[in-house]
């Protein structure tokens, strides 16, 4: 017998079987690891699309309450220390709106600059004060011809004539009245004519000649004269909408403008809404479509302002260049806005945020 029998093996040598993978399931595993990779791409995908929009989102809502708090700001002491009509270049009458129907408000306004040092003892008569840390730009600015206005905590108002750095003195324009006294320690306040206007698609400044170009939709501070002069302040406004609630019988009270029997949101009055019921913010009917002589004039009857501002997403891949639309393909929802009188209609990829606040005038004279 032969050997290989007797010890139980077959004449041919045989081969052991390795463990390992069919190309069938190879090919099964290939297809269930692609599967998971893709889902696994599209939901990381997906969450950078959502956290891209939500930093644009949170960026545009900054934007607006920067620019709101802004504007309210130097509005809420418009007409501070009662300077007299045309008493500063630019501002003929403490409030002076300029609308617009179809685009962006502007505004020009008598409002606080900034302080230039304290009173460095009472004053009661003459036309000189002395200042305790005189502000360098006084001399500065009045030898470049600009008028400098000051108010002594609001209680007396004068043009600066004349300003001495080294001893702090300022000749006044005007002569404190007996028995009037500031004490000392007083602030010494600046008033300016700030301007608000925004720069629209084309980048270009309302009111400059020769025109001048800016990035598009910013908002625009100006305290000179000449619109040339704007400095931009905050980035990705498409516009900025003001309403006047006005008191112009001088009663004390806001006028009933559009005959509700109380004063309510559609007696703020923009430039052109002949009914504030196609207003998003008012649900009443009435009111009137111009805005009153009254608000431009000094003392203004304006006791309240409606202020809204109106931003738009600035997407990062997007150039601030004139003429951009700042579109994002990634943004799919309606972008229309309706503040006061104007209304803005919806724009594929364009993402917009509009904040809306009453303004109450600080120094609201009646005569």
């Amino acid at each position: 017998m032969n050997r290989d029998r007797a010890n139980g093996r077959a004449g041919a040598p045989r081969f052991r079987t390795e463990p390992g993978f069919t190309l069938i399931e190879l090919m099964v595993s290939v297809g269930i690891f692609a599967a998971v990779s893709l889902a696994a791409f599209s939901v990381l995908s997906s969450s950078q699309r959502t956290a891209v929009m939500n930093d644009q989102t949170v960026g545009l809502q900054r934007n607006i309450r920067l620019a709101m708090d802004l504007v309210a700001r130097d509005l809420r002491m418009t007409g501070y220390g009662n300077p007299t009509a045309g008493a500063l270049a630019g501002c003929t009458n403490h409030l002076n709106p300029t609308n617009s129907s179809s685009g962006s408000d502007s505004i020009s306004m008598m409002t606080i600059d900034q302080p230039v040092g304290t009173l460095a003892s009472t004053y009661a008569s003459g036309n000189l004060i002395t200042v305790t840390g005189l502000s360098s730009d006084v001399a500065t600015d009045l030898a470049a011809g600009k008028t400098v206005l000051i108010t002594l905590e609001g209680i007396f108002t004068s043009t600066v004539t004349a300003a001495n750095n080294g001893t702090g003195v300022l000749t006044l324009g005007t002569a404190i009245k007996s028995p009037q006294t500031i004490p000392s320690g007083a602030q010494v306040i600046r008033l300016s004519c700030v301007t608000y206007t925004v720069s629209g698609a084309n980048g270009v400044v309302p009111g400059s000649s020769p025109s001048v170009t800016f990035t598009p939709y910013q908002l625009l501070r100006n305290t000179t004269s000449s619109a040339n002069n704007a400095v931009p302040i905050v980035d990705g406004i498409e516009s900025l909408q003001l309403a006047y609630a006005v008191d112009e019988d001088k009663d004390g009270k806001i006028d009933d403008k559009n005959a509700s029997g109380a004063v309510d949101c559609g007696d703020f009055l923009p430039n052109n809404m002949a009914s504030p019921a196609t207003n998003s913010a008012c649900n009443v009917t009435g009111g009137v479509s111009t805005i009153p002589t009254s608000v431009n004039a000094t003392p203004t009857s304006v006791r309240q302002v409606r202020v809204t501002v109106v931003g738009r997403a600035i997407p990062p891949a997007a150039a601030n260049t004139a003429n951009n639309t700042w579109n994002d393909s990634a943004f799919k929802s309606s972008s229309a806005v309706a503040a006061e009188d104007l209304s803005i209609a919806s724009t594929v990829g364009i993402r917009r945020r509009a904040l809306s606040r009453i303004v109450s005038l600080r120094d609201a004279y009646t005569q």
